[in-house]
């Protein structure tokens, strides 16, 4: 597999190149201008939590009527014949029939009909022994050694309650023209530029969900995947790893980022599409307004600052434009009318707490001691 350009990094997210180092700092000034101070339970680490399971990883693979890709997704780690502690375990979130024969051996197979992949993962974890647990996406394939460098990751790094791993992106031939190099993440890549375990401090940095790990203690102790936050059925919605990041690091827990585990992320090439790219950025901004405006996060999103954010917006597009950068104009495009709906429910939200007292998860994040 050819090598890929790590995509977690600083210029990918102020995407410098699309629009000018001046429009990256005024968008830089914007964010720093709306920070906030979240509510912080006492610092902690996974050791005051109580832990009643197995020294095991349990790999956990949650799927919505994608049965023949969600059993390759778990041979690719069964078949790896992993030299530690292991189960692997399927949740099929579908009332429809899963074809058990399609599992390798050993395999559990745990039924969710009630649709939401958060209450799918939530009902994995319920039935998983292992202190351990790594979600990858039923479209996904383990990378060598997989299951193993997850598993060490956490015994070598006690204090952290989670630990994501890299989602390499695997594009179809010839590459769609939609595509946007450095906008993989929008198909759920996951690539860093360094090579050895680190702890990251910086939220665009935060894990998700296609290759997962977090202790399971932790997962009870928080709470579990937030239910109002992540995809149900075929819908683009997410947030629910990044939500739970948030109520781990408010509680003074530690995240990192061991990049020898990773999986390749076998995205169907129908995604590759001008609505998948609309629907991914709107609902990724509409998911990041209602962390920040739940507490989740250290920012504020108010209506001035994303007004400014529009005229950013607005004057990026314009000077893609002028360069005939007609993709990357479609993107801020699909970016400017995801920034006018955040508008609305800011102005909604406003109505809502001036007739019923609308009060923030902020005050009330649970405290663990």
């Amino acid at each position: 597999m050819k090598k890929q350009k790590a995509n977690i990094r600083l210029s990918n997210v102020s995407e410098i190149k699309y629009g000018g180092i001046r429009l990256a700092l005024r968008k830089g000034f914007n964010e720093l201008r709306n920070k906030s101070n979240i509510l912080s339970s006492k610092s902690i680490t996974h050791r005051n939590v109580t832990n009643a399971y197995k020294d095991i990883l349990s790999v956990i693979i949650c799927t919505y009527d994608r049965p023949v890709s969600a059993a390759e997704a778990a041979k690719s780690v069964t078949a790896q014949m992993p030299q530690i502690p292991l189960e692997v375990i399927v949740v099929s979130n579908s009332d429809r029939e899963f074809p058990k024969t399609l599992l390798p051996d050993g395999v559990r197979l745990i039924c969710e009909p009630r649709l939401g992949l958060s209450r799918a993962r939530n009902t994995g974890a319920s039935h998983a022994h292992g202190e351990y647990l790594l979600y990858i996406d039923d479209d996904a394939i383990a990378m060598p050694r997989l299951a193993e460098n997850m598993y060490n990751a956490f015994i070598r790094h006690p204090d952290c309650a989670i630990i994501g791993g890299q989602i390499h992106l695997k594009l179809p031939k010839p590459v769609p023209e939609i595509f946007l190099p450095g906008r993989e993440a929008l198909w759920s890549a996951y690539t860093v530029p360094y090579k050895r375990f680190r702890k990251i401090r910086g939220d665009y940095k935060l894990p998700y969900g296609a290759c997962f790990g977090i202790r399971h203690s932790v997962l009870d102790a928080l709470g579990g995947f937030s239910e109002d936050f992540g995809r149900c059925g075929n819908n683009f919605a997410g947030g629910e790893e990044t939500a739970l990041c948030y109520l781990a690091k408010n509680s003074g827990m530690k995240i990192g980022i061991e990049p020898q585990a990773a999986v390749l992320h076998m995205v169907d090439k129908s995604r590759f599409s001008a609505e998948h790219v609309r629907q991914t950025i709107y609902e990724g901004t509409v998911t990041y307004y209602r962390l920040c405006r739940d507490g989740y996060t250290g920012q504020v999103w108010t209506e001035a600052y994303v007004r400014e954010r529009l005229k950013i917006a607005h004057a990026e597009a314009k000077r893609l434009k002028n360069h005939g950068q007609e993709t990357a104009v479609f993107y801020k495009e699909c970016e400017i009318s995801a920034f006018e709906a955040v508008l609305k429910m800011i102005e909604e939200d406003a109505e809502c707490s001036c007739s019923s007292g609308f009060t923030s998860i902020r005050s009330d994040i649970k405290k663990i001691t």
